[in-house]
């Protein structure tokens, strides 16, 4: 697992869409160490207990309502986590100049061009969307066998998957972002906190009414279609994803318990 060498991760990623300059990049490294220590800390021991309550799950057939369930307490923590960086990028963002915000607008081009090519097409047979979605289940439940290939094609290709909005819901997202960059240079540090949290909001759920209403419709199908899934795992399938899950539980909490010792 890479999750002890998180910081450093994020500071590159970061540094490859901002360009930062020395000051900007140790304070970005400090931020990110204090935010691994809390997250490790704080949110690892919850969701150790979240993946021992998806094993419990994998041993039976729960329906769409108990996934979205679990999946929306995963969110929850997803959320919080975010929140703790709302001081800090309201630091961050104001100090970037007019040529870190061009450089991470190419970024943002560079991997929309990636992304068009691997997600823009609804056609499940093109693009990486088929692919990476089998991938993800047999690490979890081992190989697929035809049936089940045939069926997760044949499912996927009848989802409620519309690259157009994901692709309009992309390009708001980081205009947004951008925009708020912008709008951040010269407000009081609270108000500058303030935006930073309703862009998080915005982020997380579109403001645009379309948008917002396909992303609960696709969460919802989301959820149907993996309980159907797991409904059709073969019983030594289903064994195996419980044990994965509780693999990664163990892992979870061996590293929060480090964390524990450390202090």
């Amino acid at each position: 697992m890479t999750y002890p060498r998180l910081p450093t991760l994020a500071l590159w990623r970061l540094d490859s869409l901002w360009d930062l300059d020395e000051a900007q990049r140790r304070g970005a490294a400090e931020a990110l160490r204090r935010w691994h220590d809390w997250h490790r800390r704080e949110q690892l021991p919850a969701l150790a207990e979240l993946l021992a309550r998806w094993q419990r799950l994998a041993a039976g057939t729960p329906d769409a309502a108990a996934v979205c369930r679990e999946g929306e307490a995963l969110r929850a923590l997803l959320r919080e986590a975010a929140e703790r960086t709302v001081d800090d990028l309201a630091r961050w963002l104001p100090t970037l100049t007019d040529a870190q915000l061009a450089h991470w607008q190419r970024r943002l081009a560079e991997g929309d061009e990636e992304w068009r090519r691997d997600w823009g097409d609804p056609d499940p047979d093109r693009g990486l969307r088929l692919r990476r979605t089998r991938e993800r289940l047999e690490m979890f439940y081992g190989r697929l066998d035809d049936a089940q290939r045939r069926w997760l094609r044949e499912r996927l290709a009848t989802s409620p998957y519309r690259p157009d909005l994901a692709w309009a819901e992309r390009q708001r997202r980081q205009a947004d972002w951008l925009d708020t960059a912008r709008r951040l240079r010269g407000l009081s540090a609270e108000a500058a906190r303030a935006e930073v949290r309703a862009l998080w909001a915005r982020t997380w759920r579109s403001p645009d009414p379309v948008l917002a209403a396909w992303q609960d419709e696709a969460w919802a199908q989301g959820c149907a279609w993996l309980a159907d899934w797991h409904a059709r795992a073969t019983p030594a399938q289903r064994e195996r994803a419980a044990a994965q899950l509780q693999a990664y539980e163990r892992e979870l909490r061996a590293l929060a318990g480090h964390s524990a010792g450390a202090r």
